[in-house]
């Protein structure tokens, strides 16, 4: 992977979880090094960076699929993440019920008392907010 990779990589993270996605990484990179670097190279360097769908919409679907897997901790960061590319309350909601018939209800059920948490909270913590730049 190349440096272009890791640096767009690391822009298009920074715009998507703000603050909280530099310390996610770091935690990583202590870790392993190697598994940080994937992240932001391929990850958000090589797929995120992908020009067909949006990052919001890329975001929406990114919440159904958490959703799907019960993943409510990821369901909450897909939230912030779509927040900051300018999703509605309204669209996040509609992300999730729409899974209803596919996941259960009560993943469904739970995933939506988490996004509506962290729509509520998002305000109040500056360190959610992406980064520009």
């Amino acid at each position: 992977m190349s440096s272009k990779q890791y640096q767009r990589g690391k822009k298009i993270m920074r715009s998507v979880l703000g603050k909280v996605g530099d310390e996610g990484i770091k935690e990583l990179a202590k870790i392993s090094p190697m598994h940080g670097r994937a992240v932001l190279e391929y990850c958000f360097g090589t797929v995120w960076a992908e020009p067909h769908l949006s990052i919001k919409t890329k975001e929406l679907i990114l919440i159904a699929v958490c959703a799907a897997q019960g993943e409510y901790e990821a369901v909450q960061r897909q939230v912030r993440g779509a927040i900051n590319q300018g999703a509605k309350r309204e669209e996040i909601i509609e992300a999730l019920t729409t899974c209803a018939p596919y996941i259960g209800y009560p993943r469904t059920n739970a995933s939506l008392r988490v996004a509506q948490k962290a729509i509520e909270e998002f305000k109040h913590h500056p360190e959610w907010k992406g980064v520009r730049g």
